[in-house]
């Protein structure tokens, strides 16, 4: 929670974790990411299409944070890309799963707080294509939507959501918000 609370400003416009990641919801996530039972997945598609709807959900892209390499080959699925395709086929939101890469091999959930803040920087970046704004507010290369949703699973101290909206807004966009099913308290 500290980093979440910490001074400064932030690129997300607002955060939206739908459950505490605690209990018995701890125990259906961990069956549903480290399980692999992915029959949860249309069940949590449709909490977050509830909070979706919330939020004005026809105004905005749809862009999941994007699965370290490797662990699609590792799993056989990613769990955040397996919301994002419910959401884009059962409940037709437009999806942009093209404008951010991951780069780093490592596993977020093995570092500590301060060692998460410093690597989110080095971890994802914008694909190519999609340039930065540069001076003037002219943008170089593809545009990115200019208003956003971040998609992930679990939130625990927000530096991947902070990182992917700063690189979002770099790029354009002018409202980022988060959207996860879980925050580690």
């Amino acid at each position: 929670m500290e980093c979440r609370e910490r001074d400064g400003e932030s690129s997300l416009d607002a955060l939206f974790p739908l459950h505490s990641y605690r209990q018995w919801k701890k125990e259906l996530a961990f069956a549903w990411k480290s399980e692999g039972q992915r029959r949860l997945s249309p069940l949590f598609g449709r909490l977050l299409f509830k909070a979706l709807r919330e939020i004005g959900w026809h105004k905005f892209q749809l862009v999941p944070v994007p699965p370290r390499p490797g662990k699609i080959k590792e799993r056989g699925w990613d769990q955040v890309a397996d919301l994002a395709q419910y959401l884009k086929k059962k409940r037709k939101i437009m999806v942009r799963d093209d404008i951010l890469v991951r780069k780093s091999q490592g596993q977020q959930k093995k570092l500590g707080r301060d060692e998460r803040l410093g690597a989110a920087g080095a971890v994802y970046e914008l694909r190519p294509e999609f340039g930065a704004v540069l001076q003037g507010g002219v943008a170089a290369g593809t545009p990115v939507p200019a208003q956003v949703v971040l998609l992930d699973d679990i939130v625990t101290t927000g530096a991947t959501m902070e990182k992917c909206a700063w690189l979002l807004k770099a790029a354009g966009a002018q409202k980022v918000y988060g959207l996860a099913l879980f925050r580690v308290d």
